[in-house]
């Protein structure tokens, strides 16, 4: 067991430095390989329309207005942090120091609410109620946004340092291990969920980018290879994940191929992926990134394969409804913008064609207060809902993408 909590104070001491960091890659193929010519000025023209309008705001303040969980609060700061602030993202080319860019305000506003409410045993963003709603993985979504305020905001250093170290020691040292070593979802059980490799893994490797810690980044690929080699099944458009699998009962939960479950594994998967090609360690963890990324593709052929007729993404390819869902898609699609304009060679117009048809059906849906529909309900996966924090999010990350995509950082 790796036990970090008394490694605070090396940290403070470490992160008076800058990390290397190898500089982002392909802006002038990925539009040679994944936009047409003739198509990029009108790329260009409706990312600025999109822009100079209300919508992404609109989008945002629906999604301020619905968090009520940790996973929401984690998943809200990541995509308002690709929204306003891409250069500390993960996908910015010098994210894990002071870099110079404007202080991502909002974003550690959410990071110190999930500081506020973290629990004693060091889940972020959990002490809401009685603190009980059993998930493992779920406070680690804010992980990072906590880290980050380690270097964007050092009045505060040793706070945010103790935070995301009290959440790192719970995920790696509390909480319940499966019988292959994975980290459980939850907390009173055993489970694989294919939510928790957006959760958890991606703090893991972004903790070892910002230390320069080579183990982590390890446990962050390692975990997301257990949990695909636990949920990977075989579907009618490829292989896919099943959404849940108990490990203490040795039973599905449920072992129907969720469009939003495999949203949220590709989201992590490639966080993870381009976590570790930005570090110092990249040369020596190339296998491992490029199965990350297989993984990725893995992903979007099976779901793309499996697109209804309005250019959504079903909400259950097996073992559920096939209804519309924009959360599912908007994730899905910026996953493939974000992966053709890391690797173009890889994710070329095939994938950024369907992206882009996805985006429209998403951006055209767009309700007029905002919200993102139509959606599954977050907690019944089987109904169509109304408002979900995770759908909001994923439109700002899609949009992003997109915007990134066409107008490389």
């Amino acid at each position: 067991m790796l036990r970090l909590l008394p490694a605070v104070v090396a940290f403070l001491s470490f992160t008076q430095g800058a990390v290397s960091l190898r500089p982002q890659h392909h802006t002038r193929a990925a539009h040679d390989l994944t936009i047409r010519a003739d198509a990029l000025a009108s790329a260009k023209a409706d990312v600025e329309s999109f822009l100079g309008s209300d919508k992404g705001d609109m989008i945002r303040s629906a999604m301020f207005s619905s968090i009520r969980t940790s996973w929401e609060q984690g998943t809200a700061a990541g995509g308002v942090l690709e929204y306003d602030n891409p250069e500390y993202s993960v996908f910015g080319s010098a994210p894990f120091s002071n870099n110079g860019a404007e202080t991502p305000l909002i974003p550690l506003q959410f990071a110190l609410s999930a500081a506020v409410r973290q629990t004693a045993d060091g889940r972020l963003s959990q002490n809401i109620g009685d603190a009980l709603d059993g998930a493992a993985l779920d406070g680690a979504s804010s992980g990072s946004v906590v880290l980050m305020g380690t270097f964007t905001d050092v009045d505060r250093k040793e706070y945010w340092a103790n935070a995301s170290a009290r959440e790192l020691d719970y995920v790696l040292n509390v909480a319940p291990r499966t019988s292959t070593g994975a980290i459980s979802h939850r907390a009173d059980s055993k489970q694989y969920w294919a939510d928790g490799v957006y959760m958890g893994f991606p703090f893991i490797a972004y903790y070892g980018a910002v230390t320069s810690n080579q183990t982590l980044l390890q446990i962050a690929y390692d975990q997301c290879r257990l949990y695909r080699d636990a949920l990977l099944i075989d579907g009618p458009t490829g292989k896919l994940w099943a959404h849940i699998y108990d490990d203490s009962t040795k039973t599905w939960s449920d072992e129907g191929i969720w469009g939003t479950g495999n949203a949220w594994a590709a989201l992590g998967i490639l966080r993870v992926a381009v976590t570790i090609e930005k570090t110092e360690h990249a040369q020596h963890m190339t296998n491992q990134t490029t199965e990350l990324y297989a993984w990725v593709k893995e992903i979007l052929d099976g779901e793309f394969a499996a697109i209804n007729d309005d250019n959504l993404f079903p909400d259950y390819i097996t073992g559920g409804p096939n209804f519309s869902d924009a959360a599912t898609s908007a994730a899905l699609a910026s996953v493939a913008f974000r992966a053709a304009t890391l690797h173009p060679e890889t994710f070329g117009l095939n994938y950024t064609l369907k992206a882009d048809k996805v985006r429209q059906a998403v951006l055209d849906n767009l309700t007029e207060l905002g919200t993102i529909s139509p959606i599954v309900d977050p907690l019944v996966w089987d109904q169509v809902g109304t408002l979900s924090t995770e759908s909001q999010a994923f439109g700002l990350m899609m949009v992003a993408a997109w915007r990134d995509w066409v107008f490389p950082l």
